[in-house]
């Protein structure tokens, strides 16, 4: 590393999209919002010889068990975080205006409320280039690139004022150079954010021009932007948050991931969750499975519909990417992957079920005669923005809970956007006893292609 020169490296965590930094500086590293799984961070340190001296938090993540306490227990590094974190571990709380410096680096600690009460953003300055003018941003989840996160995470009585906060938070951030760089916590697919986008760094001049919650002048009218189309969030982030800062099992290494034969999932006390596509599903599964496809929304499948707690065995390709995630998220009950898959099972001479796969047409056809019932498990404002005329909107993470008004004398058709949601959801009746169900092949992108009538706003 030559002298005088101040880097910063970032890790992406596809499953949860998130991301975290690594700075170095001459005299040692600075981890930001690590992940759980810390060996990346012990590399670098490892590669360029450098210490990890500080960890610093930006807020107590929902989304993710993060990596603090592990990595501070190896390496000595000690946490920062913002006033008023009130975790179950050491740390020490840092308030506005606090500076941290270590060799060329300096990190000054900007409050900003909103998405949870503590917390912060850490403003960089490379003083070998400059001592007053900052070189980047890590903002957490207060700033993402098109986005802000969500106020709505600690229930109704703490949304209004977080929300004023946040508000708060957008005109500070605003107050930052244009040509800053924003590293923030999250990328596209995360639900700490409504839109969130894939650009890191983005700049702070950049999302002053594009991102629409920073052109806004009144809170009344932020309010109105910010919570319109707000999805629901995942029900396992109040758990996951929870451990986060109590400390609970934050320290736990990831054990190799464990096959199991088929006569250990006969008395299974869990969820059996099957990694398969689609059509590969619905021609053929293990009754009472779920379907979640290990593609790049497994994250949002499980957290919407599996809680943490659960025992969890693993059935398709991709175990070892997806044990990596579940981990990631908190999930630490995964008791591990059917040795021979499906075909395993059905070798077995072993029941197995299968519901149809039924094409857009035929769907509109029997919706007409009054022998199926077409659900759309969007979210609301996708439901909102452009659907089926006839279908009735059950958005997953609301689908057992409603799912007594479905007809069960009727065909009920599963319908999402291009199958994976449908299909899970179609699982989920099957599992809660439902025997007449399908997934509409294509999901919404394939009844348009048939010309089918739809509704836009």
């Amino acid at each position: 590393m030559k002298e005088g020169f101040m880097e910063i490296k970032f890790f992406y965590s596809k499953g949860i999209s998130h991301y975290s930094y690594v700075v170095l500086t001459q005299k040692g590293l600075v981890v930001i919002d690590p992940k759980r799984d810390v060996e990346d961070y012990l590399k670098v340190s490892r590669e360029t010889g450098l210490p990890i001296k500080y960890i610093l938090l930006t807020h107590c993540h929902a989304d993710f068990i993060a990596g603090h306490i592990r990595l501070a227990e190896l390496t000595g590094a000690k946490i920062i975080a913002g006033k008023g974190m009130s975790a179950g571990y050491e740390l020490q709380e840092l308030a506005e205006g606090d500076v941290i410096e270590l060799g060329e680096a300096k990190f000054v600690v900007m409050e900003t409320p909103g998405h949870t009460p503590e917390h912060v953003s850490y403003v960089v300055y490379d003083k070998d280039v400059s001592e007053s003018e900052p070189l980047a941003v890590f903002t957490g989840d207060s700033l993402f690139a098109g986005d802000v996160g969500r106020p709505d995470l600690f229930g109704p009585e703490m949304q209004e004022q977080l929300t004023a906060s946040l508000f708060e938070t957008v005109q500070k951030h605003k107050g930052l150079p244009d040509g800053i760089l924003v590293y923030p916590a999250h990328g596209a697919g995360s639900f700490c954010g409504k839109r969130i986008s894939n650009r890191c760094p983005t700049s702070l001049g950049y999302e002053k021009k594009i991102n629409p919650l920073y052109g806004i002048e009144t809170l009344e009218e932020f309010k109105t932007v910010l919570f319109a189309s707000m999805p629901t969030p995942p029900a396992y982030y109040f758990k996951i948050s929870k451990r986060n800062r109590t400390g609970e099992g934050l320290e736990k290494t990831m054990p190799a991931l464990q096959g199991v034969g088929v006569k250990d999932l006969l008395n299974f006390d869990g969820i059996i969750v099957d990694l398969r596509d689609q059509t590969c599903f619905a021609s053929m599964f293990i009754p009472g499975s779920l379907n979640i496809a290990s593609d790049i929304h497994f994250a949002i499948g499980v957290g919407f519909v599996v809680d943490p707690d659960d025992n969890i065995v693993l059935v398709g390709d991709g175990v070892e990417d997806v044990y990596l995630t579940l981990y990631r998220m908190g999930y630490d009950n995964v008791r591990g992957f059917l040795f021979g898959g499906i075909e395993a099972w059905r070798n077995a001479a072993l029941p197995v079920k299968s519901f149809k796969y039924i094409d857009p047409k035929l769907c509109y056809d029997l919706v007409q005669k009054g022998e199926a019932v077409l659900v759309d498990v969007r979210s609301e404002s996708e439901f909102a923005s452009e659907r089926v005329p006839f279908a009735v909107n059950m958005p997953l993470a609301s689908l057992k809970e409603r799912m007594g008004e479905l007809p069960k004398d009727k065909l009920i058709v599963l319908q999402c956007g291009h199958g994976c949601r449908g299909s899970l959801a179609a699982s989920i009746l099957e599992k809660e006893g439902f025997d007449n169900v399908a997934n509409l092949a294509g999901g919404l992108i394939a009844w348009k292609s048939r010309n089918l009538p739809v509704d836009n706003k």
